[in-house]
Formats: C-alpha cells, structure tokens, sequence
C-alpha cells in the first residue's frame, strides 16, 4: 500500500554493509532449530552497530526480548514465522521505532489515574488506548504489546486501509492478519513460555490485546467517524502513534490530535512529502490554526518498487524541514498551558537519509520524564 512505499530510502546502509560480509541467515532460525538463548545472541549482534544503540540501549535490549517472544508465540508455524520475521524488515522498523517506543513507555509507566487530578473524575481507574496510524502489519503495536504493563494498557489499535473488515473474509490485495487472529498451532514444547494450549487463536496470546481497524484517514468523512466510533466512545486517555505517514496522511494525525482532547499523547514521524498535485491546483494546507501553501513543501517523485523517479533525494531535504516545521507549528498546544510540543532531529537514516524528524505532543499533565533533553534531545 502506496504510505509505505515512500519508506525505502537509503536507511542504514552503515548497518547494512556492516551485516553484508556476516555469514547469511541460516534457515535455522526459521524453523526453530536454534534455541531462544541463541536467537536471542545472534539479534542482539546483529543490532551492535544500529543508531542510537548506545543511546536507547534498554528500549533495544527489551525489544529484543519482545521479538524472542514473537517467536515462541509462532513456534510450530514455520511458515507464519518466516512471513512476519523478515530479518532486515524488522531491524529497520524498530531502528525507526525505539524513539517513539521510548517515550510511550517512560508516559505509560509514569501514567498514574490516583495523581493526576485533571482526569481523576473521567479516568480514574481507566486504561490508556494506544492507536497506530498506517500500521502495516503492526510491528510497532506488537513490539509494545510485549513491553507496556497490561494493567494501565486497555488495547491497541492498528489502524490502516488495508486491513480487510472485521469478520470478513481476507482478499489477496488485503494485509494477512494471521499472526493477529489466525488459530494456534500447539506443539509439545518444553521451552515454550508463550503457550498456545486453551489458546484457539493468536488474539488471545499478545498480553495487550491488539485489534485491527480498517480506515481510510484520507476520506472526508473519517475524522468524523472516528471520533464517533473510536475517541468519543473511549473512556480513559489516548495516545496516537503515527511513524512514518505518507505525504498528507501527517496532516490527518495532527488533526486527528488536535479535534480530540482526550488524545494525552501523540507522535509523529513523517515520511515522503506531498505530491505537486496540491501546489499545482494552489491549494493551501490548514492544519489547526496554522495554514502553509503546498508549494512551499510538495516534490515530485514517488517510488517504483525500490527506484526512486524524481528529482536528486537531498534536493528535497530543504522542503522536508519546511514540511516538519509547519507540522509541528500545525499542532493546537498552547506551550507550558496546555502542554508541550517539539520537533526533534534524531538520526536513524544515514548516508543520505534525510527523513529523522520526530515530533512529539502531550497534554498536561506532563509526564516530565518524556521532556527531558536526554531522551528526546
């Protein structure tokens, strides 16, 4: 589906060229021949030399532990395991990932209903929704699945248009849900921590139950529908993940934070920028009180597969910092009022890769842990 497309970049080439020259991956670890531990050894080697590896150096550790756990989750469905665990795939997700993971662990750990008078009368004793926008198969959702505390996490919805329907059949053009909601192959294993016995399906197996949703957050009608369905029907806080979003889908999650006041939390990694439809036709983006012309931030150029058709990539890194600037100026937070905002350059693209902007939102009450300059700076 065409938001992901725009993530194939020249991401950690460094990384890349380092695992290159490092004997491939043996079959085994497909079929479950090696044993956890040395899953376990060979991830963590593998993620040696990743960004930010010293820096989030808990997040990946506990990260680590959470994809051993995947995979004794899939024990005894080789072929399941082999769809979801794509080596490379995985590594550049979570890379991309662990900042965002950061920060919703340090606000869920910190999240405490009894002090926090502001909610006390709508949330006392609720749990946190976590809401992933464009999430793909939900590497994401499934990674803080295994590592946020079940008793302050209510679910987890993975949000994207190629989802098929609840309770209707997956087409070919659809993302399989199999890892989410296919049934429980049971085997006699002794080392199997994750057991599936009692368990008919995968669902039940996450320790925060993760729920698909089909949405198009391009269509007119769904800010509204969601705000129905999903953040007027929630009772507790919200928060709104959103790595990686295509083009004018950044838009949509900003609005999607501004017109709901019981989001608590929202994150923001954007991609690709805008297509030159919009500075073409003149049009003008608003998102909450801030509007920009679309000529100042669109580009030509999309991806073929791996190949990028359009201009040089860093000619385009100007306009991406124009891009995340009027984004971060588009969020609706009044500073040290209402709550915070910033706009944090961290790098996780290298040789090249210019899309390492972050942006971050809360609500008060602060969570003063996630402001600090050491873990976002």
């Amino acid at each position: 589906h065409h938001y992901h497309l725009c993530k194939k970049t020249k991401t950690n080439k460094a990384y890349f060229s380092l695992s290159a020259h490092r004997p491939p991956l043996p079959d085994l670890l497909h079929t479950g021949s090696l044993s956890d531990q040395e899953f376990h050894d060979w991830l963590t080697h593998e993620l040696e030399h990743v960004p930010n590896r010293m820096k989030y150096d808990k997040m990946f550790d506990i990260s680590i532990n959470a994809i051993v756990n995947w995979r004794k989750r899939y024990r005894g469905n080789p072929k399941l395991w082999k769809r979801i665990f794509k080596k490379d795939r995985v590594i550049k997700e979570l890379i991309e990932a662990v900042p965002v993971m950061e920060a919703v662990h340090t606000y869920v750990n910190n999240f405490d209903t009894k002090d926090n008078d502001k909610y006390r009368h709508r949330h006392d004793g609720k749990k946190i929704t976590i809401m992933d926008l464009c999430s793909g198969k939900g590497y994401l959702s499934m990674l803080l699945s295994e590592i946020l505390p079940p008793d302050k996490v209510n679910k987890i919805i993975l949000i994207d248009k190629a989802w098929a329907m609840c309770n209707t059949e997956l087409k070919s053009h659809h993302i399989n849900w199999d890892h989410i909601y296919g049934k429980t192959v049971n085997i006699e294993d002794k080392d199997q921590i994750i057991d599936s016995v009692g368990h008919e399906t995968y669902f039940t197996t996450w320790p925060i139950p993760l729920h698909t949703s089909k949405q198009d957050l391009k269509q007119s009608c769904n800010q509204r529908q969601m705000k129905k369905h999903f953040f007027d029907a929630i009772d507790g806080p919200v928060v709104i993940l959103a790595i990686h979003l295509c083009g004018t889908l950044s838009l949509k999650a900003i609005d999607m934070f501004n017109n709901n006041s019981n989001v608590s939390l929202f994150a923001l990694k954007p991609c690709c920028l805008p297509q030159m439809i919009y500075a073409q036709r003149g049009d003008i983006f608003k998102i909450g009180k801030h509007e920009f012309d679309a000529e100042e931030v669109c580009s030509n150029g999309t991806f073929n597969k791996k190949t990028w058709n359009g201009p040089p990539r860093w000619h385009l890194e100007s306009k991406f910092d124009r891009w995340a600037e009027n984004l971060h100026q588009g969020i609706d937070i009044v500073e040290n009022e209402e709550g915070r905002k910033e706009k944090r350059d961290i790098v996780v693209q290298v040789e090249g890769g210019f899309q390492n902007t972050y942006i971050f939102a809360q609500r008060s009450p602060l969570t003063k842990e996630i402001w600090k300059q050491t873990l976002l700076s």
